[in-house]
């Protein structure tokens, strides 16, 4: 093995290290080819060239594209129509299509600012925060329930939500945007607001089983997932490829993944409180009249399927061989560490499952027609339970000091190997000069916080930091123009995209930091630009040759509705488009043949 890994470190375009067992060792210095990865340098002081017709407006970002469409001897498309302009920036800041007074009030004003009055209206609108953290929340995987097989409701996971339209809607600075929902608790502590926004790091699947995920593995499933998300969203690389072994192409170890891991190794999923004495004391008071209810229902059922569990089981036991039978009579201290194994897999084998049980019993109809009346009966009780207290989804630390970090062997939580303290990627540091770069927390702030979390969020959003501005600055462009300066908006590493027109990227993000991290100003320039109002008609067989994928933005690209807005468009057109904001997500109605899944016998169903 050790002799094929050194064969594919000599091979041209392979990377670092593939051995597993680099993996415990310290990270390898990135070489100087790869420290000079455009992505990796220090933002450049740009200056917009020129505008070459003054009298057409001074937007910087078209000096950018006009020098560029003039060296690649392109003629741009000429402006949209303006009921097809209104049509795409109420989409792209409101995600709905305009309204036919809003429509006919646009078309019948000649005044020159109409359509720079109409930006700032939908910029001030509360659509405009329901719209952009849409497209956050689909990078935080935000969802009102945990996902895999039991896809339990999240009860506050709306808050999250709600916090992140509130914070587009006010412009909440970029900066303090990323730095609470890294590390809400200890940017903010005691704040409600900061503990719903630290949301953002586990609003992903989360498995829920009980009983059946062994909690070493699951707890390294949670890191992973907040890792790689802080990774691929806020950073714009690939980080997650590194937690089994060096990362192929990019300079970064594993040493590296389980460094920045190590920043959250003290932070737990919790589910903070935010309501009163008398507010859990009301919910319980509900709660337990309703249990009251479901009590003899659930033991009733219990009671039906009990002789078809205890057959089934007796079955499975029957199956058994005289070695596994042999061990499970032994007693645990007696058990080597293979009869162990063997142990937890008869274990397993017998499990007797709800679908087993379900099958066993329909082969009786009197049986089978009571146990699906006893199962309505009892979710028709539990759909009356009431959502608990108000409190926050959020991560948050226990304790302090964190528990240690290893790099993990393959990534292999039960194979630890060298201990690691919580740093930021090397070749990010090494780039990070004149200016802030990472200072390593000290001392804890305090009995329960480490400073850990904190620290990542200041280097996050340092000035010098050559990625976080450069990171969302093109994911606006992307969703405004349909595609990113650079094409592959969450990596920046050597195998993305590299921008097609790095000076406009780095003085859009030098604007970004100039303008205090403020998001609002940039999509005004954007919209406002001669670029975005260009038609998105194609200009001819010809002239479309020498850029057929548009990459210097001649014209607009033309751009595939979202299911959201196609939505939304349905019911504004029908008359049926609710704009209240806010609250706790809606549960629809299921068709029949869905609710079939859930009750066996959906002619039960109907009677009941």
């Amino acid at each position: 093995m050790k002799c094929l890994a050194l064969i594919l470190l000599l091979v041209p375009g392979l990377g670092f290290a593939v051995d597993p067992e680099s993996a415990g060792r310290p990270a390898k210095d990135p070489t100087l080819p790869h420290r000079q990865h455009w992505a990796f340098l220090p933002l450049a002081s740009v200056t917009p060239p020129p505008v070459p017709r003054p009298e057409t407006g001074s937007n910087p970002v078209d000096a950018f594209i006009g020098e560029r469409l003039r060296k690649g001897q392109l003629e741009p498309a000429p402006p949209a129509g303006r009921s097809e302009l209104l049509r795409r920036i109420t989409y792209d800041l409101a995600g709905r299509p305009p309204t036919v007074p809003e429509l006919r009030a646009f078309l019948n004003d000649p005044a020159p600012d109409a359509y720079e009055r109409v930006v700032d209206r939908l910029l001030g609108s509360v659509s405009f925060g329901e719209r952009w953290a849409q497209h956050w929340l689909d990078l935080a995987h935000y969802a009102d329930s945990n996902g895999f097989e039991l896809d339990a409701d999240r009860p506050d996971a709306w808050r999250y939500r709600d916090w992140v339209v509130q914070a587009f809607n006010d412009d909440l600075s970029y900066d303090r945007f990323v730095a609470l929902q890294v590390a809400g608790d200890e940017v903010s502590p005691g704040s409600p607001e900061a503990l719903i926004a630290a949301g953002f790091a586990r609003s992903g699947p989360f498995e829920v089983v009980s009983g059946n995920i062994d909690p070493v593995v699951r707890r390294q499933n949670e890191l992973t997932g907040v890792t790689a998300t802080v990774g691929s969203v806020l950073m714009g690389l690939t980080i997650g490829c590194a937690r089994c072994h060096d990362h192929k192409f990019d300079p970064l170890s594993a040493a590296d993944y389980y460094r920045l891991q190590a920043f959250f190794a003290g932070a737990q999923f919790r589910e903070v409180p935010l309501h009163d004495a008398a507010e859990k004391q009301a919910h319980q008071a509900i709660v337990d009249r309703i249990n009251g209810l479901l009590k003899p229902l659930q033991e009733a059922k219990t009671q039906l399927e009990k002789p078809y569990k205890d057959r089934l089981h007796q079955l499975k036991e029957a199956g058994l061989s005289p070695r596994e039978r042999e061990v499970r009579d032994k007693p645990k201290e007696q058990r080597t560490p293979e009869e162990a194994r063997l142990y937890e897999g008869t274990d397993v084998a017998l499990t007797v499952t709800w679908e087993e049980i379900a099958e066993a019993v329909a082969g009786n109809p009197a049986d089978q027609q009571a146990r699906e009346i006893l199962k309505h009966k009892i979710h028709a009780l539990e759909q009356q339970l009431p959502r608990p207290p108000a409190g926050a989804m959020s991560l948050a630390e226990e304790a302090a000091p964190p528990p240690e970090t290893r790099v993990l062997r393959r990534g292999n939580p039960k194979d630890p190997q060298a201990l690691v303290e919580p740093a930021p990627p090397t070749v990010l540091q090494r780039n990070m000069t004149g200016g802030a770069a990472y200072v390593a927390p000290g001392s804890p702030l305090d009995s329960t916080h480490s400073g850990r979390r904190l620290a990542l969020a200041r280097w996050l959003v340092a000035t010098n930091n050559p990625l976080t501005a450069r990171v969302i600055v093109n994911r606006l462009w992307q969703h405004h123009f349909g595609r990113g300066l650079v094409g592959t908006p969450s990596d920046f590493g050597t195998r993305g995209d590299p921008p097609v027109n790095p000076e406009l990227l780095d003085w859009l993000a030098q604007e970004l930091i100039r303008n205090n991290w403020k998001l609002k100003p940039l999509h005004r320039l954007m919209v406002t630009s001669g670029t975005y109002q260009r038609s998105s008609r194609l200009l001819g067989a010809n002239r479309e040759a020498l850029d057929p994928a548009n990459l210097h933005f001649g014209r607009m690209n033309r751009q595939r509705m979202d299911a959201e807005a196609l939505r939304d468009s349905v019911l504004a057109v029908a008359g049926l488009w609710n704009s209240r904001a806010g609250g706790p997500g809606v549960h629809v109605h299921l068709e029949p043949e869905v609710q079939s899944l859930i009750f066996t016998e959906s002619e039960v169903v109907e009677l009941w």
